[in-house]
């Protein structure tokens, strides 16, 4: 065999295997339909996060929050979003369950509304240095305020869950619990709930 087709062969042998590495199929689900999912867990679930948070959105319409705010103060209330306090041992669903969570509300609200103040750490690191440098005159104000925005309400949750298992199956209870808090007189305005249990095979990992 000559130079040139050993070296044919070898291009062809590393192509092949490239294919091969880079064929590894995936199959995109509706996050809504957990059936679709062949990774069966009895952790929680894109579609639980998504009930959870029509509820809350439920409740914020049913109580008449910003109406009755509005009607008080002739201007729509702030909410803060804390971060879910979480208790179960599926701490990757903190996140995402408040990203889910802030960006329905603002899609089912108009800013005339509500308000929603932004509570995260390091946007507010980032705030404070803005404004520092505003003042300072090395960036424009425009807007001639120097106060940042503060809360009516806080709106918080919290996960807690009931964990057993046999070696071979797992069984979680997992209790989504919400309220929202008036800031000034710390009124439990409201709190909701949603339970969900799952067993599954003790194999899914999450990560």
């Amino acid at each position: 065999m000559t130079k040139t087709s050993i070296l044919t062969l070898f291009v062809l042998l590393f192509l092949g295997v490239s294919v091969t590495a880079c064929g590894n199929e995936s199959t995109r689900v509706d996050p809504k339909d957990d059936e679709e999912d062949p990774i069966q867990s009895s952790g929680p679930y894109s579609s639980d996060l998504i009930e959870v948070t029509n509820e809350v959105v439920a409740q914020f319409k049913k109580k008449k929050i910003s109406e009755n705010f509005r009607a008080r103060y002739n201007d729509a209330p702030i909410i803060a979003v804390i971060r879910p306090q979480n208790d179960t041992r599926f701490p990757e669903v903190t996140q995402i369950f408040q990203e889910n969570l802030v960006a329905e509300l603002l899609d089912r609200t108009e800013r005339t509304e509500v308000r929603f103040s932004q509570r995260d750490s390091d946007v507010q690191a980032e705030i404070a240095k803005e404004k520092e440098a505003k003042e300072t005159g090395d960036r424009t104000d425009r807007t001639g305020r120097r106060t940042k925005l503060g809360a009516d309400y806080f709106l918080k949750a919290k996960f807690s869950t009931l964990s057993v298992t046999d070696g071979e199956y797992e069984s979680d209870t997992i209790l989504y619990t919400f309220e929202l808090i008036d800031t000034e007189t710390d009124e439990l305005v409201f709190k909701g709930k949603h339970l969900i249990k799952r067993v599954s095979e003790k194999s899914a990992v999450y990560r």
